[in-house]
């Protein structure tokens, strides 16, 4: 039987206004970092880690503000494809570019679903391979139902998640009144040791802040993409910039960098010192911020093999809109699946890096295609554009810290 042909004809739906799409950026970010990776960023940085989420935050705000242009000039479903091809016009580099997107997409998820496990044994021992299977299946669910419900779910857990980094905040907060005595500690020195902790620490922190680019991927179902993208993305960035430092200032203070390192769930055994209770109400909170980062990179995943399809660079099923939900039906399982296997097979830490070297490629193309773009065509009509030193730092600082940790790691070997 041949494989159903791409439905051109159907069209998404546009749903997302500005304050869901902010939701919608934050809850991508929040979800897919610091309930997962604060204790492995602590553990490279130790008390640096606060400087390490800044500088993290610098190198992805360039290009978020690349990304934020283009997704102006060409909101589309599978934006890095679509920003590839228009700059350059090479249709294999364009595809490799969609799969790279995918891949790395896949890789992330994967990475916050063995995250999910160390806050689900706060509270009861379940094999691990049960609760992986189990999440990715129920949220493809969700991702296959519907964009509204998916936006609508995605921003509730956004609010209870941002609640979990307050209450960490407000009942942990106690840790800061030795901060006048202890805040030199958290300041680097002028050698070489303190920025290579710094820069390790970053690499993994620059986990913490992807996400934004996932968001231009649902441009065709935003309302007014030219103008609401580059905001959302901007302002999702400077909230959880702040939150993110507030919060490695909070943990350095009350936990050990081993300690931070060796956490499974570093939110709750910060707040363990605080009161037998306290754990499992983060525990519960990390669950669903994880929920909400798997979601939306499922949401996104489907997105961009969608859009691939409809430029003929993926199969023709991925194209397919299912009339009742509208929503691309086979490429929500398409992801799932592929996310399932990749969860179940390789490890947290190794995740990350992985999915880290992936988006720094892709992060470097993006910022070519937006410089190759603004040579031809400037300041387009109705779009705010950035000036040109934008995509030429983002290009420099995501080379540079690509650099920096292949050579950490060939040192380490």
């Amino acid at each position: 039987m041949s494989a159903p042909k791409a439905q051109t004809n159907e069209k998404l739906k546009k749903p997302l206004n500005l304050p869901l799409l902010i939701f919608y950026g934050v809850g991508t970010i929040l979800g897919l970092g610091i309930y997962v990776l604060l204790g492995k960023v602590g553990g490279e940085a130790g008390m640096l880690a606060p400087f390490a989420f800044l500088v993290a935050a610098i190198l992805a705000g360039f290009t978020g503000l690349s990304y934020g242009e283009l997704s102006a000039r060409i909101p589309k479903s599978a934006g890095e494809v679509n920003y590839v091809d228009e700059a350059f016009g090479k249709k294999h580099l364009s595809m490799a570019m969609g799969w790279l997107i995918v891949l790395s997409a896949m890789v992330s998820t994967a990475t916050v679903v063995n995250g999910y496990v160390g806050y689900v044994h706060v509270f009861a021992v379940i094999p691990d391979w049960l609760i992986i299977i189990s999440i990715t299946l129920l949220l493809g669910a969700v991702g296959a139902k519907g964009i509204s419900e998916s936006a609508i779910l995605i921003t509730v857990i956004t609010i209870i998640e941002i609640s979990g980094l307050f209450l960490v905040i407000f009942i942990a907060g106690d840790n800061l009144a030795s901060f006048s005595a202890r805040w030199n500690e958290f300041i680097p020195g002028a050698n070489r040791t303190d920025w290579e902790k710094i820069l390790l620490g970053a690499f993994l922190a620059f986990f913490t802040f992807i996400g934004f680019q996932d968001m231009v991927n649902v441009a065709e179902e935003t309302k007014n993409p030219e103008k609401h993208m580059p905001i959302a993305i901007m302002v999702s960035l400077v909230i959880l910039t702040v939150l993110y430092m507030l919060v490695a200032v909070i943990a350095g203070l009350g936990l050990s960098p081993e300690e931070l390192n060796q956490s499974e769930a570093p939110l709750a055994d910060i707040l363990a010192r605080e009161g037998e209770n306290y754990p499992k109400i983060i525990s519960a909170i990390g669950l669903i911020a994880i929920v909400n980062g798997v979601l939306v990179q499922i949401v996104m995943s489907a997105r961009v093999l969608y859009g691939m399809a409809r430029k003929k660079m993926a199969p023709a099923i991925f194209g397919k809109i299912e009339p009742r939900t509208s929503t691309p039906i086979w490429s929500t399982v398409a992801a799932t699946v592929f996310i399932l296997i990749l969860a179940l097979s390789f490890d947290l830490k190794n995740l990350a890096i992985a999915t880290n070297y992936i988006l720094i490629l892709v992060f470097i193309l993006i910022n070519l295609a937006l410089i190759a773009i603004k040579k031809r065509v400037p300041h387009p009509k109705g779009v705010n554009t950035f000036p040109m030193a934008v995509p030429v730092l983002g290009a420099i600082f995501s080379f540079g810290i690509l650099v920096f940790q292949a050579w950490s790691s060939i040192s380490n070997l």
